[in-house]
């Protein structure tokens, strides 16, 4: 009796060492998703190493490697600094973000492409999650939005530093609305080459900043398009679109407050909208085929 319970015991011990997770775990471009996700023994795919490494974990890429879309639904660190990991999303989305309102993600140096014969749906699309921060992250070739900001039921707050989304429909949107507002913040970015807006803020009581970045060949640069919602733009270059900035669509009237903004050779408006643009410090707007003047013209700093 005593030997059965002592083989019991160490069966529950191997059986939960077997089960735990870890809080650092490894993705290469030959590992197994059977193994545990060691350093030595590496998994093959995100997806299968999200689910050995514990909340508030990383995720590391150890050698060059695709390493398939993702649903990630706590709070994790993918990080893939120093070598090439990418994400190969044909046909469906490349990350989805379905956490909890209180897990906090981090994506860095992640390449997210939805080449192939039939092009990924969405590049990175944000359900629910405390923050999302993007750093160093390249999203391409995708047929609806290369950020997809969508959540509910929750504030939310998303980071994009230092990242390219170019050639999707539309580059970054934001739908949240109700109690799931956005505070939506771009630096050092360039989002480029989309057959619809380059950035649009909808839904209501979200927020943009733009900024040190580059808005360029959309049809529209950045739209703000409720009332109740409102943008920062500073230091940008705002070029080459249809219409650079859009202040309201709709009827709807935000604010839009720029500085040191260069907004030219947009084809149709500089500047539009049904909301108001306030123009501060030393903005060039001109050379685009419509309205070159802020609502409230030029604000002199305090």
């Amino acid at each position: 009796m005593k030997r059965v319970l002592i083989l019991s015991l160490l069966t529950l011990g191997i059986t939960t060492l077997a089960h735990a997770q870890a809080t650092r775990t490894w993705v290469s471009g030959v590992g197994d998703d059977a193994n545990p996700c060691s350093r030595t023994a590496p998994c093959k795919t995100f997806a299968g190493a999200i689910s050995k490494t514990a909340t508030g974990g990383i995720i590391n890429c150890l050698d060059p490697g695709g390493f398939g879309a993702v649903t990630v639904t706590k709070a994790i660190m993918i990080d893939c600094t120093g070598t090439l990991g990418s994400v190969l999303s044909s046909g469906v989305q490349g990350i989805i973000i379905n956490a909890l309102t209180t897990h906090a993600i981090i994506l860095r140096n992640i390449d997210v492409n939805g080449a192939g014969t039939t092009l990924g749906t969405n590049g990175i699309n944000v359900m629910q999650a405390k923050s999302v921060n993007l750093e160093t992250v390249s999203i391409e070739n995708y047929s609806g939005q290369g950020v997809r900001v969508q959540n509910t039921s929750n504030g939310i707050a998303v980071s994009i530093d230092h990242t390219d989304i170019r050639l999707a429909a539309f580059g970054v949107v934001v739908a949240s609305s109700g109690t799931g507002t956005c505070g939506m913040h771009i630096s050092n970015s360039t989002v480029t080459n989309h057959s619809n807006t380059g950035i649009d803020l909808g839904g209501a009581n979200n927020f943009l900043s733009v900024k040190d970045s580059q808005v360029n060949n959309n049809q529209s640069g950045i739209v703000v398009e409720q009332s109740t919602s409102s943008g920062v733009l500073d230091g940008n270059m705002i070029t080459s679109n249809q219409n650079g900035v859009v202040a309201g669509t709709g009827g709807g009237a935000p604010t839009i407050r720029l500085a040191r903004n260069t907004i030219t050779g947009n084809t149709a408006q500089g500047l539009s909208g049904t909301g108001t643009t306030r123009c501060f410090g030393s903005n060039l707007i001109e050379a685009n085929t419509g309205n070159n003047t802020c609502t409230n013209g030029n604000v002199a700093q305090q």
